[in-house]
């Protein structure tokens, strides 16, 4: 009787291990041939230049064809480097290639001004240098339109102390005649008077917050190949997409009002413009500062004249 079960017993082993190769095999086979699929590690704002470092590869198995003809693939995706994209591609989504401008890129990079939010709105293109504004700008940002306005021509600087109470009934053993207003005092207020503040050149203000940065124009650079992001941090806190863009930026198309473009060409025109970025609006008014905050500043961490030698 043992004779006849060892022989069914290896048989059946043998048997069971057939059909799990050929499960395994049925199953590898029903998923498909892998295709590597660009997708985007971050949101891409429209008018954005397609940029392998803007994508990580995954595999997509046995994908409907109609879809595989829609979207760009690894294959293609050196076909379509550069164009820019029409509307926001989300992360991890792949670039389908309808949303690229293909037929006339040319055309629609003249046509930014479809990009504006409001019909009021216009596109106002002002020259940059890295040194203004940095390489990683990107469209769908905001600046600041900070305006620097004179330069220094003091030889000297003076700053007035206000002198404390206690300290001018100890040093000179009187009061000052203002207490802790200061030696000139305040003079009196009175309905329709005026105020004049004088302040001394240079100044820099933030004369246009929030700016919406339409497009980046940057240099054209030839490279021989490319490479797609991964989505690692580094030590920078800059992810994939941070490393050095193709060309220093040259040029960006702000959205503005009719208004607000008039201060943007006075500004452009009589002053140095700095514009630091920043993902949302802030929305915080600025006092700005001049030539005597300066001053302030730089005296506010020296001692007194009475406290000196201490």
């Amino acid at each position: 009787m043992s004779r006849v079960r060892w022989p069914l017993l290896v048989i059946g082993i043998v048997g069971a291990i057939i059909v799990a190769v050929a499960v395994i095999l049925v199953v590898r086979m029903g998923r498909g041939t892998p295709v590597p699929l660009p997708v985007a590690i971050d949101d891409i704002p429209p008018g954005t230049a397609l940029d392998p470092q803007l994508f990580r590869l995954t595999e997509v198995r046995d994908p409907d064809p109609a879809f595989l003809e829609a979207v760009v693939t690894a294959d293609e995706f050196v076909q379509y480097m550069g164009l820019p994209v029409l509307e926001t591609v989300h992360a991890g989504s792949p670039v389908f290639k309808a949303q690229v401008a293909t037929e006339a890129p040319n055309e629609w990079q003249h046509r930014v001004s479809l990009l504006v939010s409001d019909p009021d709105h216009v596109v106002f293109p002002i020259p940059v240098s890295p040194d203004q504004v940095g390489n990683y700008i990107v469209a769908g940002d905001y600046v600041d339109v900070i305006f620097t306005l004179g330069r220094v021509a003091a030889q000297e600087m003076s700053h007035e102390y206000v002198v404390p109470e206690e300290v001018g009934v100890r040093e000179t053993g009187q009061v000052t005649p203002t207490g802790k207003v200061g030696a000139q005092g305040i003079a009196p207020l009175w309905v329709g008077g005026a105020i004049t503040e004088t302040l001394h050149l240079p100044v820099a203000k933030v004369i246009l917050p929030d700016v919406r940065v339409l497009r980046v124009e940057r240099e054209v650079v030839q490279t021989a190949g490319f490479s797609y992001g991964t989505g690692a941090k580094e030590e920078t806190g800059v992810g994939a997409r941070g490393v050095a863009p193709t060309g220093d930026v040259i040029r960006l198309y702000l959205e503005v009002d009719r208004e607000q473009a008039e201060v943007l060409a006075f500004a452009l025109n009589n002053g140095v413009l700095n514009l630091p970025a920043h993902a949302r609006p802030i929305g915080t008014p600025t006092e700005g500062f001049t030539w005597d905050d300066f001053v302030d500043r730089f005296f506010q961490d020296r001692p007194a004249p009475w406290e000196e030698g201490k």
